[in-house]
């Protein structure tokens, strides 16, 4: 286990379409969801991530609908199934924040976090690294202040 917090920073949703961060934030809503309940410590992780000021109304709408009723998460990771790297480690990561959101994995979420991991194409050891940051970012006494969506900084992984 590192002793120290990964190096992070804010991952800048900006360059994506609309429906793209639909999709992302759909997928959080989802991963949310996969246990069938969606607690409060995650949803509140996950609103901590939204950026709604460049979404249309109707996009808005879309998403706090998704805080009720979330969308297939297979739908929305497919969107993501081609993009880089760096990306879909992201994403993983903050899938994998918003499970650790309430202290546990539950089986539900075990089988949400693998079905992410084969379609954004990530080995299991890569998704190994991701869970042991995200977990010590959680555990990092500045979490709460994390800027949500995150990023690691690539070489902080090693």
């Amino acid at each position: 286990m590192h002793t120290t917090a990964p190096v992070i920073g804010a991952l800048d949703l900006s360059g994506l379409s609309e429906s793209d961060r639909l999709a992302f934030y759909g997928a959080l809503f989802s991963m949310s969801a996969a246990d069938g309940e969606m607690v409060e410590s995650e949803t509140d992780r996950i609103f901590q991530s939204l950026d709604l000021a460049r979404m249309s109304e109707e996009a808005r709408k879309e998403v706090f609908a998704h805080s009720i009723n979330p969308p297939p998460m297979e739908r929305c990771l497919l969107v993501f199934k081609n993009a880089d790297l760096e990306f879909r480690r992201a994403l993983m990561l903050n899938l994998i924040d918003i499970v650790l959101a309430d202290k546990s994995i539950e089986p539900g979420e075990h089988v949400g976090l693998h079905q992410a991991r084969r379609i954004l194409e990530l080995s299991l050891d890569e998704t190994a690294v991701l869970h042991e940051m995200a977990y010590t970012v959680q555990n990092y006494p500045e979490s709460e202040t994390v800027r949500r969506p995150f990023r690691l900084i690539e070489g902080s992984a090693n």
